[in-house]
């Protein structure tokens, strides 16, 4: 607990350092709205899509889209041997990451002046709001980091610590850190073309994988799966077992490499009275550990409620 309360601390401090610091003296103090930041300066410095760039420890927007065209892949090779669950873990992340990209960039051409309003301009995206595009994967660090990029682009210094703080803070969070400030610079066309870039892996990740959203509130803990699996245990002590089971999906797409996700999600279908959910969750568990005694326990408590119900 103190270890996870220092790192905040150090995050939160690195972004007052890194907002206060890097963006320069020009931007503080100024909040910035739709179609505000294109000056003359800016719009001669401007970037197109082919000037990929790299930015310190940052990330390029082409070895980003790499990298989750190769995590869809894995999802694919997965589904493959039938581990619809574990190919799920593979897709969320991916689908998360490249939607909340795509929605920055958006956000960036209304900025610009693209678009009579956000909602509207992005009406015909798949995934719009940072908050939607998390519940996909609440373990992806991408929705909060970009939606802090987006506040600091706009000169909102305040706004942008919370989600860059939550990011920084989750395991999958990149150690080179990021760096996708350069958006801001790039000029319009270049934008839009990055945009159907985007757009073009998000049809390729959900031609294969449909998320299913709740529209439940966006905890920025839900990224660790020991916090989850605790939500889901108090939820069950409270009878409320749709709620368990929320919390207990979500942590088995945290980490689906841990007995317990397997363990507690099969529990709290069966409190749920799923049986047919809590059969593929002891199944796919056993598939990875063949060995664990509870989700054996599990299946043998399951293979006992169908016989009874045959009877």
């Amino acid at each position: 607990m103190i270890k996870k309360t220092i790192t905040l601390l150090l995050a939160l401090l690195l972004v007052v350092l890194l907002c206060s610091c890097n963006m320069g003296q020009s931007h503080q103090g100024e909040e910035t709205t739709a179609g505000d930041i294109t000056t003359k300066k800016q719009t001669e410095d401007e970037t197109t899509f082919d000037e990929d760039p790299v930015v310190g420890d940052g990330t390029s927007y082409s070895s980003f889209m790499e990298i989750m065209k190769q995590i869809k892949e894995y999802g694919d090779k997965t589904a493959e041997y039938g581990l619809t669950v574990n190919a799920e873990y593979y897709y969320s992340f991916a689908g998360a990451s490249i939607s909340a990209f795509r929605y920055a960039v958006e956000c960036i051409l209304w900025l610009k002046g693209e678009g009579d309003s956000l909602d509207s301009f992005t009406a015909d995206s798949r995934y719009s709001g940072f908050d939607k595009i998390a519940e996909i994967d609440y373990s992806s660090p991408y929705p909060s980091y970009f939606e802090g990029l987006i506040y600091e682009v706009q000169g909102k210094y305040d706004e942008c610590v919370t989600p860059y703080a939550s990011a920084a803070v989750m395991p999958l969070f990149p150690e080179e850190g990021l760096d996708f400030y350069y958006l801001k610079k790039m000029s319009i066309e270049g934008l839009y073309e990055l945009r159907e870039e985007l757009r073009a892996i998000e049809e390729d990740i959900y031609s294969e994988y449909v998320p299913v959203l709740t529209g439940h509130e966006w905890d920025r803990k839900m990224f660790d799966t020991d916090y989850l699996l605790g939500m889901s245990s108090n939820e069950i002590q409270n009878s409320n077992y749709e709620e368990a089971l929320f919390y207990a999906k979500q942590a088995l797409k945290s980490n689906p490499f841990k007995a317990e996700s397997w363990q507690n999600a099969a529990a709290c279908a069966m409190y749920a009275e799923q049986l047919e959910l809590m059969g593929e969750y002891v199944e796919e568990g056993l598939a990875i550990f063949p060995e664990d005694e509870s989700l054996l326990v599990l299946k043998q408590a399951l293979i006992n409620a169908l016989d009874s119900m045959e009877d």
